[in-house]
C-alpha cells in the first residue's frame, strides 16, 4: 500500500483529467471483467480524494490513516479483488468541502471523506455529533454511531444531499485549542480569533468562549497561522502534528471540547452499480474501518502529546475547576443543539447517553 500512494502521487498529472471530465451528472467507471474470467462480477476502479497526508497514511498511527486505510484494505479483501482503490492524498483531487462535495456528485471522482462537522452547510445530519461537551470518552461517541442514531444520521444525509451515498465513520479525536499565546482558562480565550470548522455548533461554542469565529479549510489553515490571520485553531492532536501547527501555534489547551469524525461516502449512481458482494464487501469495510479509527484514535492521543512536546509545544491540562469554566461557557449552545435538531431527536440523543 505504500507503494501504490507514492505511486499514485507521481501519476497525479495523468490521472487529473480524468477527475475533471465529470460534466454536470454523476458517472459510472468504466467496469472490466474480473482476471478469474467471471462474467457474473466485474472490476471496478475507484478514485478517492483525501485530505490527509501521505506520510500520515503510510504510517497509520492516527484514527483517521487507520480508518481508512483499514476501509480501503478491507473492500479490496472482501470483495475478492472485483473492487479496487486508487487513493489521491494530500488533497490532489479536492480541497474544500463544496469541491469535494461536487466532485462526488458529479463524478470526478468516486469516494471521499472530511469531517462530519464540514457538512453543516448542507445538511444538519451530523448535529448529534458537534454538541460541546456532549461525549467524555470514545465508548459514548461509539455508542451513537453504531446504533440507531448513527444510522439516522446516515440515512439524513442521504436524503438531504443528492447523489451521496454515505458510508463509514472514522474517529479522529478530541479537539483542543491551539494559539498564539498560553491558554489555560475560558478567560484566555477571550478576543482570540480563531478557526474552527463550518458548523452552527461548534461556531456557536467558540463564540460563548468570547472567541472571534472564522472558517478557513485545513489545507489554507497553517498559512492563516503563519501570516497572523487568526491567533488559533482547534483540532485533535494527531491532526495538530501531521499539519505541524506547533511551527506556527506553540501553545496548546486540553479542553477536549468536541469529538471529530470524518465520513467517508461515495457517489450513489456508482455505489448502486454495485454488485451485491461488492456492497456487501463495503459494508464489512464500514464496520471495520470505525472500529480500527476508534481504537488507533484512543492509543495516539498521549502519543501526540508526547511528539508535540518534543517539537516544542506548550501543552497545558486544565484544573477540574478550569474546565468546567469552559464547559459552562460551552453549554449555552445546548439549547440551541435542541432548536437545531428537534426536541424529539435532541430527547432521543439524550437518552442514549443517559443524560
Amino acid at each position: 500500500m505504500k507503494k501504490r500512494i507514492l505511486a499514485l502521487a507521481l501519476t497525479f498529472a495523468l490521472a487529473l483529467p480524468l477527475a475533471a471530465c465529470g460534466g454536470g451528472s454523476s458517472s459510472t467507471p468504466a467496469p472490466a471483467e474480473t482476471g478469474s474470467g467471471s462474467t457474473e462480477e466485474k472490476t471496478v476502479i475507484l478514485r478517492m480524494a483525501s485530505v490527509v497526508a501521505n506520510s500520515e497514511l503510510e504510517e497509520r498511527k492516527t484514527g483517521m490513516a487507520a480508518g481508512l486505510m483499514t476501509w480501503i484494505d478491507t473492500v479490496e479483501a472482501e470483495s475478492g479483488g472485483t473492487i479496487q482503490i486508487d487513493l489521491y492524498p494530500d488533497s490532489q483531487l479536492a480541497s474544500g468541502t463544496d469541491a469535494i462535495v461536487n466532485g462526488i456528485q458529479t463524478g470526478a471522482f468516486e469516494v471521499a471523506h472530511f469531517t462530519t462537522g464540514n457538512w453543516a452547510s448542507y445538511s444538519n445530519a451530523f448535529a448529534e455529533l458537534n454538541v460541546p461537551y456532549l461525549y467524555s470518552n470514545y465508548d459514548d461517541v461509539q455508542k451513537i454511531l453504531d446504533g440507531d442514531i448513527g444510522q439516522a444520521m446516515k440515512d439524513q444525509l442521504e436524503q438531504d444531499v443528492s447523489g451521496i451515498k454515505p458510508l463509514a465513520y472514522i474517529s479522529i479525536g478530541f479537539r483542543n485549542v491551539t494559539a498564539s499565546k498560553p491558554i489555560q482558562t475560558v478567560a484566555d480565550m477571550q478576543g482570540l480569533k480563531i478557526r474552527t470548522m463550518d458548523d452552527a455548533l461548534q461556531i456557536a461554542a467558540m463564540e460563548a468562549m468570547g472567541c472571534t469565529v472564522t472558517s478557513v479549510p485545513i489545507s489554507e489553515l497553517y498559512s492563516a497561522l503563519q501570516t497572523k490571520m487568526i491567533d488559533a485553531e482547534e483540532n485533535p492532536l494527531s491532526t495538530i502534528y501531521s499539519n505541524k501547527f506547533y511551527e506556527v501555534n506553540p501553545y496548546c489547551c486540553l479542553t477536549r471540547h468536541s469529538y471529530t469524525s470524518t465520513f467517508v461516502f461515495m457517489n450513489a449512481d456508482v455505489y448502486n452499480s454495485l454488485s451485491d458482494n461488492q456492497k456487501a464487501a463495503i459494508d464489512k469495510a464500514n464496520e471495520a474501518a470505525t472500529a480500527a479509527s476508534k481504537t488507533a484514535a484512543e492509543a495516539a492521543e498521549a502519543e501526540y502529546q508526547t511528539m508535540l512536546e518534543a517539537e516544542g509545544m506548550t501543552i497545558y491540562e486544565p484544573t477540574a475547576e478550569e474546565l468546567a469554566g469552559f464547559q459552562e461557557a460551552a453549554s449555552s449552545c445546548w439549547s440551541q443543539a435542541e432548536e437545531l435538531m428537534g426536541s424529539e431527536r435532541y430527547d432521543a440523543l439524550m437518552a442514549a447517553l443517559g443524560k
